[in-house]
């Protein structure tokens, strides 16, 4: 399956965050800073958008401390995006939503 752009205030709305970062190389080629535009869903698994493309991850660490990237795959659309933040909330779930295996 081919990738999907999503769009920017999608993924904002969706509580991605923003972090600007230095890089004169970057902003030399793209004309804007560079930033890291993500959303944690454990502490070893986080979505990361990228602003060029406007395609999104989801990328698997080994530590938060080192941040070596052990895993990656691409996700193929925004309602992907909104299945996997739901997977991963911590939130009640609606029974209703689920098959019932009792």
């Amino acid at each position: 399956m081919t990738q999907e752009k999503i769009k920017y205030k999608d993924i904002i709305d969706l509580g991605f965050e923003e972090v600007e970062c230095s890089d004169s190389v970057y902003e030399a080629v793209y004309g804007y800073p560079y930033c890291h535009i993500t959303k944690h869903l454990t502490k070893k698994i986080y979505l990361d958008w990228e602003k060029e493309t406007r395609q999104c991850r989801m990328v698997r660490i080994d530590s938060a401390k080192t941040g070596n990237i052990m895993a990656e795959t691409p996700i193929i659309n925004l309602e992907q995006v909104k299945t996997l933040i739901d997977f991963f909330s911590d939130e009640e779930k609606k029974v209703s939503n689920y098959p019932d295996f009792a």
